[in-house]
């Protein structure tokens, strides 16, 4: 296991879930909203880039958690600070149920499996 994935073995059905974890190769904000972000979001971090000063931007795959189905998702996040007081930072939504994604804690092994669901 390495910083830039992490695998989730689950003890009920014996599966492995790889995530991805950090900026997978992307050496620039302009660089992972290019190759990593999609559709409403990605026009408008790079309006933001475009058109604004950015004080300090993170990006890359993240874990996060559905609070209704206790289940891990990876996706590709990324939060601009810009202008001094301004803050883009797009929500997640779980495909299975709509809720809200939030930020995953640790230990990751309390998470709902996605193939037995346990």
């Amino acid at each position: 296991m390495s910083k830039e994935s992490l695998d989730i073995h689950c003890e009920h059905c014996h599966s492995i879930e790889h995530f991805k974890l950090g900026p997978d190769g992307a050496q620039t904000i302009e660089q992972a909203a290019d190759k990593h972000i999609q559709g409403k979001t990605q026009i408008q971090s790079k309006s933001i880039i475009r058109k604004h000063t950015i004080d300090k931007a993170e990006y890359g795959y993240a874990l996060y958690t559905c609070p209704s189905c206790n289940t891990l998702y990876n996706p590709y996040t990324i939060k601009i600070e810009y202008d001094e007081i301004m803050l883009f930072q797009p929500f997640y939504k779980c495909p299975k149920c709509n809720t809200t994604l939030v930020k995953a804690d640790e230990p990751y092994t309390s998470y709902a499996c996605k193939h037995c669901g346990l």
